[in-house]
């Protein structure tokens, strides 16, 4: 009997819900099978090894997720290293570079492509003319009256540029200097007096009290 299957024996009931449990116990040369008792219903085996195995799943699942999770977050822990040492990298460097607000270039400046100084307008204007020399190096001005170019605010040594003089729609305005303004041979320049004329004065800062200055009269088309 030993090499019997538990199917070929009669069974005591039927085991539709999983109500009996068959257990094969020898006795001698008999075997026979034993009712153990009946079951709470809330193990029922169909119903409840779905659950059981759906919980698995979900939980296999979710340890899937997790592993993803956990490689992307070191990937991501990864990138974030390389960016922080990109970006010590950047701030070492930034120690050499020119600061955008302003400070001193040391060695060669070369240009490839156009370098522009802004021109400051000056409004119609005639009396005392103070230019601001801390905030550009050219000027633009339209004289409305008998005019003084005064010394302007903040000349540095060695700063250049060009100041252009215009006269009004009326013309023969007069512009007289004063505050460290020089030319050659100690003669002011006596500007274009047309209507709309046009003149330049380039200059150039030897010091904070003196700026020397050419005037070119007469632009015209």
């Amino acid at each position: 009997m030993a090499s019997q299957k538990i199917s070929q024996f009669t069974a005591i009931t039927t085991l539709a819900s999983g109500d009996y449990f068959p257990v094969i116990q020898a006795s001698g040369t008999t075997n026979r099978r034993v009712d153990v008792g009946v079951l709470d219903v809330r193990y029922a085996a169909s119903a409840s090894g779905d659950v059981a195995h759906e919980a698995l799943a979900s939980g296999n699942a979710a340890l899937v997720d997790a592993n993803a999770a956990l490689a992307s977050g070191n990937a991501a822990l990864v990138d974030a290293s390389t960016a922080l040492a990109s970006g010590n990298a950047a701030l070492t460097d930034l120690s050499g570079k020119y600061d955008i607000a302003g400070g001193p270039i040391t060695g060669v400046v070369t240009v490839q492509s156009q370098s522009i100084g802004e021109v400051d307008n000056v409004a119609l204007t005639s009396g005392v003319i103070v230019l601001d020399f801390s905030g550009s190096n050219n000027f633009e001005l339209v004289l409305g009256g008998p005019s003084t170019l005064a010394a302007p605010t903040l000349p540095s040594g060695g700063q250049t540029g060009v100041v252009t003089i215009r006269q009004d729609n009326v013309g023969s305005r007069t512009l007289a200097y004063s505050g460290g303004w020089q030319f050659a041979g100690g003669t002011a320049p006596t500007l274009t007096t047309a209507a709309s004329g046009v003149d330049l004065l380039t200059y150039f800062v030897t010091s904070p009290s003196e700026i020397q200055a050419i005037a070119t009269l007469n632009f015209q088309a």
